[in-house]
């Protein structure tokens, strides 16, 4: 039993864990720098939409505004 966990296996191994934790972690923090990425954009992109809103708004107002003034 001792022979199975002896020091030059041991070596390798734990090479191959810290490989895989290091290899997740690093799938992670890109996993996680693209989610923030997107939630910015997403944030940017509803603000865009709403100032177009508020700007589409305005002009049926002027509009409106004019319509009433000429009649």
């Amino acid at each position: 039993m001792l022979d199975i966990l002896s020091y030059s296996q041991i070596v390798p191994l734990g090479a191959f864990a810290v490989a895989i934790a290091y290899a997740i972690c690093n799938a992670w923090i890109k996993t996680s720098q693209h989610e923030t990425e997107l939630q910015q954009r997403t944030m940017e992109h509803q603000e865009k939409m709403k100032a177009m809103e508020l700007e589409i708004a305005r002009s049926q107002a002027a509009m409106t505004d004019r319509k009433s003034q000429l009649a």
